[in-house]
């Protein structure tokens, strides 16, 4: 890319923090891990200048300035995962047949869903670690994609279709999101 960059947002790196940037890929190292990704957009340009990770463009257009922006966050959510990790806690419902959930290798197992006699499969993305209680569920990691996209598989696993969902209300429900120390309820 040559010219002045007309946009740049700029993210500066913690001292428990390192940040590698090889090309377009970024590695982010930490207390907890260490992780990867690459930002293939030809329009925006990453460099290192200091302790600060700078995303840039020249073009002005709207759509390449939401790339940057873009780019930025995923670079801020890989500092925080690697730093304190990611937990989401999630409630066991039912009003009648008691649900059932165990981890197989990648799979998460929910039995007895509404009485349901087969089994229903919730597919586990990533490195992410799942602890079950009697009621609860909790996915923890440090890649904020996995460990989000492995709650919403969980959650779409146990949909009911065809019913009055304001009756029906048994289900796998995300009921907070924690990074760090921070902690969002959704309730």
């Amino acid at each position: 890319m040559s010219g002045k960059p007309s946009y740049r947002q700029r993210i500066e790196i913690p001292s428990d923090c390192q940040v590698n940037l090889e090309g377009k890929t970024i590695t982010v190292t930490g207390t907890l891990g260490t992780l990867e990704r690459t930002f293939p957009e030809p329009q925006t340009s990453i460099v290192m200048e200091g302790n600060e990770v700078v995303v840039s463009t020249i073009r002005s257009r709207k759509s390449t300035r939401a790339l940057v922006g873009t780019a930025i966050a995923h670079v801020r959510n890989m500092i925080t995962g690697v730093q304190h990790g990611y937990e989401y806690k999630m409630k066991i419902v039912y009003s009648h047949f008691p649900i059932t959930v165990e981890v197989k290798g990648k799979e998460v197992m929910i039995k007895n869903f509404i009485g349901e006699r087969g089994v229903r499969k919730a597919r586990v993305i990533g490195d992410v670690e799942i602890k079950t209680g009697e009621d609860d569920v909790i996915i923890s990691g440090i890649n904020i994609e996995h460990v989000s996209q492995t709650a919403a598989n969980i959650q779409l696993a146990t949909k009911i279709r065809h019913k009055d969902r304001r009756v029906f209300l048994d289900g796998i429900y995300v009921l907070t999101k924690r990074k760090g120390e921070a902690v969002k309820s959704i309730v």
